[in-house]
Order: C-alpha cells, then sequence, then structure tokens
C-alpha cells in the first residue's frame, strides 16, 4: 500500500501561503514604492512673472521673471524706456531655493492663485499682469491676473451689495442709502507686487534701482 505524499502536499501549501501573503503585503508595499518612484520622476518647476506697462514715458514696461527648476534658480529684471532703451539684468542660475521661498510666500500668504482680473480702478497709469505656473506630483498649473493699482484694492476698495428680490428687498432709493454692504478691499494685490519688487540680493536690487532711474533719465 503506498503512502499517501503527506511531504509534497505540505510543500505545496506552504507556496500557496507565501504566495497569498506576498500578494496581499509585500506587493501592496512594491506599489507604494513605485508611486514614490514615479513622483520622483516628475518634474519641479516654478515660474514667476511680474509686468508692469505705463501709459506715460518715461518708462513704457518693466518686468520681473523668476524660475525654479529642479531646485536651481534664476531671476532676471528687464526695464524699457518710451526712448527705446532697454536695460535686462540676470542672476545666472544657482542651486538655491529663493525662489521656491518666494513661491511659498505668494502661495499660502498672498494668495496668488485666490486674486482675480480687477477692472480700471483708482491710479490707471499702469497695469499690472502677474502670472505663476507650477509642476509638482505631476500635476501643472498656471494663472494670468492683470489689475491696476495694488494700493487701491488694499486699502481704498469700496463695498459691494447684493439685493435679492425674492427676500424683503428695499422699496425705494431711501433703503438703498442703509443697505449693508461687504467690504472689497484686499491686500493680496499690493502684497504681491511689493514681494517682487524686495526679491533678490542687495546687489540685485541695488543694480535695479540703477537700471531703472537710468532709463526713467534717458541716460
Amino acid at each position: 500500500m503506498r503512502r499517501f505524499p503527506w511531504g509534497w502536499l505540505i510543500l505545496a501549501l506552504a507556496i500557496a501561503v507565501i504566495v497569498i501573503d506576498f500578494r496581499l503585503n509585500y506587493s501592496h508595499e512594491i506599489a507604494k514604492l513605485q508611486q514614490v518612484a514615479n513622483l520622483n520622476k516628475c518634474p519641479s518647476r516654478i515660474y514667476l512673472r511680474l509686468t508692469i506697462d505705463y501709459d506715460k514715458p518715461p518708462i513704457y514696461e518693466e518686468e520681473y521673471r523668476m524660475q525654479d527648476i529642479e531646485g536651481v534658480s534664476t531671476t532676471v529684471y528687464r526695464v524699457q524706456g518710451y526712448s527705446g532703451k532697454q536695460i535686462t539684468i540676470t542672476s545666472p542660475p544657482r542651486q538655491e531655493y529663493d525662489v521656491s521661498f518666494l513661491f511659498g510666500k505668494l502661495d499660502h500668504q498672498d494668495g496668488i492663485w485666490d486674486i482675480t482680473n480687477k477692472p480700471p480702478t483708482g491710479n490707471t497709469d499702469a497695469t499690472y499682469t502677474v502670472y505663476v505656473k507650477q509642476f509638482a506630483d505631476c500635476k501643472q498649473g498656471e494663472r494670468t491676473t492683470t489689475f491696476t493699482d495694488p494700493h487701491y484694492w488694499a486699502a481704498a476698495a469700496g463695498h459691494q451689495y447684493e439685493i435679492n428680490l425674492a427676500s424683503a428687498a428695499p422699496k425705494n432709493a431711501n433703503d438703498l442709502l442703509h443697505l449693508q454692504g461687504t467690504a472689497i478691499a484686499d491686500p493680496h494685490y499690493e502684497e504681491i507686487v511689493n514681494d517682487f519688487r524686495a526679491f533678490g540680493s542687495d546687489v540685485f536690487r541695488s543694480n535695479v534701482s540703477a537700471a531703472r532711474l537710468s532709463v526713467a533719465s534717458g541716460k
């Protein structure tokens, strides 16, 4: 009488347990490691730009342009006059995270993703255009916003009112005088512009001031 091959059965069961355990545990871990590896392959890039267009001489346009690509930062300032004179100042690529820190402040404190286009209001001699673009975690986003007089929007903007005709709406003009509005002043516009202007080393900002003065004076 032949004996039942218990040894082979035990071996087969052991192999089955190992396979099941691997699929339940290790395969999940491998998938997570693969996901992390894929994220590490994703580009990390930040692009920031502030352009100021002037309606009257002597300065025609100013532009601040910063970028951070995989931890390498570059900064460019350009100023052009109505005379046609143009000066560009470039801070060479450097392994620093100052542009990332600027983006962090613009993002978390100044709300650069939340500001919206504004109609020409206040001092309309200059138009500001803010551009931001980011690549992170294999996703990207970008936004362009245009406005005038950031100080007006920070300090002097008025109120907005909403009348719901389905509710207790004002019955005459006198009632309109007593409506309660919501203040629409927003300091973020001015904060964003100031952060662009204040960016860079003392040497870079000094060169920016000298270039601006040279173009403005026409010399």
